[in-house]
């Protein structure tokens, strides 16, 4: 992909949200890590370089679902631009971004392939979305994140620490995301937390305040899930 078209694209995501900045994506690489579409490097946006990675082989993807990845990682973008912590502490921009927006980035990029039908008609098993190479149900898309976070809560169970936990965390506010759009979001979440065997009370307390945007809770109730999950946040 040419950078001026991502740069096009990216100007619509700005205008549709009405978002007043004049950044701008400085360069492409594709360079993703395996088993990764898209994705900005925190450490990056932290020092002024907006440098999209993506995956070497996305030009074989189907336009439309080139699209939903670039709805979702502008997502992120949007979301370090105008994050309400301070950009002197790299701590909190890593974990909010870690948490909320990738819940926040979820909600948006399957809103935006699904925004011409009301939450109320969503259908899992007739509403469909783009993939890479073909249309998934919307019960798929919830399916498929919540076998891999299933996964990724046994590896972290068998190897605790941070990087494990981070990444059953990331599937977890993907799952967050796609049900925020449902009428039965709180229904959705609790199935996906029974089926994981996890206690899902402070995860519900986490959504709650994420779809509230109550900005300033994200991080402490965040300290307390490190703290279920045994684990103390540190940014290395």
């Amino acid at each position: 992909m040419l950078l001026a078209d991502i740069n096009k694209k990216w100007l619509s995501y700005k205008d549709y949200y009405k978002l007043d900045s004049g950044v701008e994506i400085e360069s492409v690489c594709y360079d993703a890590a395996d088993g990764c579409d898209s994705s900005f490097n925190i450490a990056q946006l932290y020092s002024d370089r907006y440098i999209l990675h993506l995956n070497k082989d996305i030009d074989l993807y189907r336009s439309e679902y080139i699209d939903y990845i670039l709805w979702h990682e502008f997502t992120h973008l949007y979301d370090f631009l105008t994050q309400p912590f301070s950009y002197k502490v790299l701590r909190k921009i890593y974990l909010y971004m870690n948490t909320y927006s990738e819940y926040h980035a979820s909600r948006r990029a399957l809103d935006h392939v699904m925004k011409d039908i009301p939450a109320a008609a969503l259908d899992p098993d007739k509403s469909m979305i783009p993939a890479a190479y073909k249309d998934i149900s919307l019960r798929n898309l919830i399916n498929d994140t919540l076998q891999r976070a299933k996964l990724a809560l046994h590896y972290f169970r068998n190897n605790p620490g941070q990087q494990a936990f981070h990444v059953c965390l990331r599937y977890i506010m993907y799952l967050m995301g796609y049900s925020s759009l449902f009428e039965n979001a709180e229904d959705i979440l609790a199935f996906c937390f029974l089926d994981l065997e996890m206690e899902s009370k402070s995860y519900m307390e986490l959504f709650e305040i994420m779809q509230n945007k109550d900005f300033f809770k994200i991080l402490p109730k965040m300290d307390t899930i490190y703290e279920e999950a045994g684990l103390t946040f540190e940014h290395e």
